[in-house]
């Protein structure tokens, strides 16, 4: 199955994407992992003519030439699903958008290169009231908000939303930079 732009993620930055391209001619898909507040957002989605793959994950992915060329999801089975550009807005720990071990934070579905810091001892305040630093951790983007794997930039993926460095709404409402990054990627795929 082939689209312009494949989004995975339907939370508030994911949804917000989707529907920008989508009303903008574009042909594209939204692949989810769980419900979502923002589903009544993905139902005008759908009614535009945009396709959400609901309550489906990534199982694999094609990457060539840093550039990916499609991704399987658990559901869809064999069939790739193909597109010009992907955007990953999944979140952080929560939605498991990135996943830590005792020894360090990493994206599960491209390996996309993560910030964080090494010393454990760091991750956390001990006073819950306190500025907690994991939330900050996050993937790396470029100007164009492209992330990367083993300091490659990936050619085809954008990153949105809070599971960006830097970017976190869990201790203070960090929705403008969240829209901000999604209405950037908008503008950048647009003019493409």
């Amino acid at each position: 199955m082939k689209f312009d732009v494949i989004i995975i993620g339907g939370g508030h930055a994911g949804s917000r994407v989707a529907c920008g391209l989508q009303d903008s001619g574009l042909k594209c898909a939204v692949i989810t992992s769980g419900r979502s507040i923002h589903g009544t957002t993905l139902a005008g989605f759908e009614k535009k003519g945009g396709i959400v793959f609901a309550d489906d994950q990534i199982t694999n992915t094609c990457i060539q030439d840093s550039k990916i060329v499609c991704v399987r999801t658990e559901k869809i089975g064999q069939i790739a699903l193909e597109a010009e550009h992907y955007v990953i807005a999944t979140g952080k720990f929560f939605s498991k958008g990135l996943v830590a071990d005792m020894k360090k934070v990493w994206e599960p579905i491209f390996g996309l290169d993560v910030e964080y810091n090494e010393d454990r001892s760091a991750w956390y305040a001990e006073s819950f009231a306190d500025h907690q630093p994991f939330l900050d951790f996050g993937v790396k983007v470029d100007e164009s908000c492209r992330p990367s794997i083993e300091g490659k930039t990936v050619k085809n993926l954008y990153a949105v939303g809070e599971i960006l460095a830097g970017v976190s709404c869990a201790e203070k409402d960090d929705l403008a930079a969240v829209d901000a990054g999604a209405d950037k990627v908008i503008d950048i795929i647009k003019a493409q």
